[in-house]
């Protein structure tokens, strides 16, 4: 496995790592590529949807980090949209939102891709059995890409060296399908019931400024179903052995149906926020995580002046969606539809069929959960 060597995300690294670019101009036509230097600087591709076609529906909650809404497009949906608060890099010492999720949503899309070629060629991708520094991360997350797949000689079933672990298949992740761009002016358009009131987080006013551009993400919906603590887990080893870290803000609140539904959770090896203190305490414990109290909803301040204007209740757009499940989400139709453009159904879940909480390669070591 490689040593990779850009700069850790640690004291000048920081600044670095926020000025790293989080969007490709490329439609999200077909599977992304999966080489080294996509691994290297990951960027979410575009949603080939316009927003024009998009129907909005309720909105589904506000916090730190953006604004959810649900939408359909078309008689397709629902999907999620989420809109980010921030448009450039924040001045205080914190991390990017649109930044972090655009970049955590395009590595997890290459992993899929790659962790599907792997099993096709009977090929398991290798990993680090019991990762803990920086460098452990970068090669785990390295291990993904073609090159290091491709150098991978050791069939399937093969006993492994000590200290080193298969994939063969991803825990469930929520399917992404792009970024868009949201001028401010759509949101003063908004019925006000949709509209999005002032908010404080943290001490923060978060609010829509006039003429400004905002970066989204569509999401597949994932329905509201409890969390079944093995599958949370299994997510959460597999996190830890992609070369994520955890951060401070572990919430249950962010996990349905034992998906994760917000990506800020985590932190990607070369993005601002990756710690190895935490990195090397190992996978969260999702037992821990779940029975945690769930935070309440963030308090609205005031309405915008704008919208104070406008205190008649309109009734909240509704539409009538051809599917209502998330289990099989289609993407919205593309200004110039591709036969090799994704759906829910061309990738069908894998099923899950390994346990990564065990560190074979020290037998005698905690799993370090805590």
């Amino acid at each position: 496995m490689r040593r990779a060597g850009p700069v850790p995300p640690t004291g000048r690294g920081r600044i670095e790592a926020l000025q790293t670019p989080l969007r490709d101009d490329a439609l999200m036509v077909g599977p992304p590529s999966c080489t080294a230097a996509d691994f290297a600087l990951p960027r979410l591709r575009r949603c080939p949807s316009d927003l024009d076609g998009f129907v909005w529906g309720p909105r589904l909650g506000a916090g730190l980090d953006g604004c959810v809404w649900k939408v359909w497009s078309g008689d397709q949906g629902p999907f999620i949209l989420k809109v980010f608060w921030d448009t450039e890099p924040p001045e205080l010492a914190h991390y990017y939102a649109p930044q972090r999720e655009c970049q955590i949503a395009a590595l997890l899309q290459m992993m899929e891709t790659a962790v599907e070629k792997a099993a096709a060629a009977s090929r398991p991708i290798l990993l680090y059995a019991d990762p803990k520094t920086w460098e452990d991360a970068l090669d785990n997350q390295a291990a993904f890409s073609n090159e290091a797949r491709l150098a991978q000689q050791l069939p399937a079933g093969q006993e492994l060296e000590p200290g080193y672990r298969h994939i063969t298949t991803m825990p469930r992740m929520r399917k992404c399908y792009g970024w868009l761009t949201v001028e401010s002016r759509v949101f003063r358009e908004l019925p006000f019931r949709l509209k999005l009131p002032v908010i404080k987080v943290d001490k923060l006013t978060r609010f829509i400024e006039r003429d400004k551009e905002y970066t989204a993400i569509l999401y597949e919906y994932v329905d509201e179903a409890e969390n079944d603590v093995d599958v949370v887990q299994e997510a959460m080893d597999f996190f830890w052995l992609a070369g994520f870290s955890r951060t401070l803000s572990q919430l249950p609140q962010n996990w349905k149906s034992g998906v994760l539904i917000d990506l800020c959770d985590i932190s990607p090896p070369c993005g601002y926020g990756w710690s190895e203190a935490r990195y090397r305490r190992g996978p969260y414990s999702a037992a821990l995580m779940l029975q945690q109290p769930e935070a309440g909803e963030t308090p609205y301040l005031r309405a915008p002046s704008h919208l104070a204007r406008s205190r008649a209740q309109q009734p909240v757009i509704q539409a009538t969606p051809t599917q209502s499940s998330s289990s099989s989400p289609s993407l919205p139709p593309s200004p110039s539809p591709s036969p090799t453009q994704p759906s829910a159904q061309s990738s069908p879940q894998a099923p899950h069929s390994y346990n990564l909480r065990p560190r074979n390669s020290h037998p005698g070591q905690a799993t370090g959960n805590g």
